[in-house]
């Protein structure tokens, strides 16, 4: 009889936690988040550059934009400390373009639109590691000047130059 007593107070204890983290739960999830949805998943400048794109090679190579980098590379087995170190490279970084064989969807160039902001010492060094990034990962980077209006046949030359 006295372990049924004690048994009870624990069953009590442990369902009143579940009820308080329920009730939490419900709380968080009814929330008013503020996000908000986006007209379109690219600029102005880049939905520009994809149709341009599309139009040239859309045929033979499947394009995706906005591609994490973390995504696209990976690292070799290496010791935490060092894998985080790589990693935080790249974490945070995408590349406007990605093209990609049909077959397998191996990525075969990566393309990135450089408006007047790559001019700015930041975005400078941040494209030269971008740069070495890939040259290590022997995947080649083009660097497409943005532009109201594109040469297609010269962005085709430079395109098949690359891959």
């Amino acid at each position: 009889m006295n372990l049924f007593l004690l048994i009870i107070p624990i069953y009590i204890i442990l369902a009143l936690v579940v009820i308080f983290l329920i009730i939490l739960i419900r709380l968080k999830l009814k929330r008013n988040w503020p996000y908000l949805k986006k007209d379109s998943l690219l600029t102005e400048a880049e939905k520009k550059f994809y149709f341009v794109l599309t139009e040239i090679i859309g045929n033979d190579y499947l394009i995706f934009s906005k591609v994490r980098m973390a995504d696209l590379l990976y690292l070799p087995k290496m010791s935490n400390s060092d894998f985080y170190h790589y990693q935080n490279k790249i974490q945070s970084k995408h590349v406007d373009f990605l093209i990609c064989d049909k077959e397998n969807i191996k990525p075969i160039l990566a393309i990135e639109l450089d408006d007047s902001s790559h001019q700015k010492m930041d975005r400078f060094l941040r494209d030269k590691l971008v740069d070495k990034i890939f040259e290590s990962a022997k995947l080649f980077i083009l660097h497409v000047k943005a532009s109201s209006d594109y040469n297609k046949e010269n962005l085709l030359s430079q395109i098949k130059l690359s891959i």
